[in-house]
């Protein structure tokens, strides 16, 4: 049974569209049976990648072919074994529109920093092994490139692509 994970930024076209690809995209050469997707607590439906982030992904060997954003919903949320989130406020949002997931909700640099500090760690360990974090500290923000220079979707789009190694070592245990 494939696992589900959803990935969530605001406007679904820049970090969250990032993790959702190269989380695919890497997880299958793992040969992991994982489905991902992605939506924005703020997004408009049907809004192509941005080109910044299409070009980071091409450049990580990802492709931004067929995307499109959507907005969260509970419905979209439903079932889900896993939900990555940019930032503190997206996992917070995710949370609060779906009470029940929130040992499944993390910040993607939580899940990888977790994954990576147990090597015996599972994704069903990952709700105790967060109660040693402190939840509430920025670190686990993923900068939001939108509006910026070039530099900051290259270093959104490196800080992304480490986490989701770690995330896909986790998730093959």
């Amino acid at each position: 049974m494939a696992i589900s994970v959803m990935a969530v930024c605001t406007g679904n076209m820049c970090r969250s569209p990032l993790a959702e690809r190269l989380l695919a995209a890497r997880a299958a050469e793992a040969g992991l049976d994982v489905v991902v997707d992605s939506a924005g607590t703020r997004a408009v439906n049907g809004v192509e990648i941005h080109r910044e982030t299409r070009r980071v992904l091409e450049g990580y060997g990802g492709s931004g072919d067929g995307f499109a954003s959507r907005l969260i919903s509970p419905r979209l949320l439903r079932g889900r074994d896993l939900v990555l989130t940019a930032t503190r406020a997206h996992r917070d949002a995710v949370q609060e529109m779906a009470p029940l997931l929130w040992k499944k909700t993390y910040t993607i640099l939580e899940a990888a920093h977790l994954g990576d500090s147990d090597a015996a760690l599972t994704l069903a360990g990952l709700a105790r092994a967060r109660l040693g974090l402190d939840t509430d500290d920025p670190a686990w923000d993923v900068e939001d490139p939108i509006g910026r220079e070039p530099e900051v979707f290259d270093r959104t789009g490196a800080q992304i692509s480490d986490a989701i190694d770690s995330i896909v070592r986790l998730l093959a245990r």
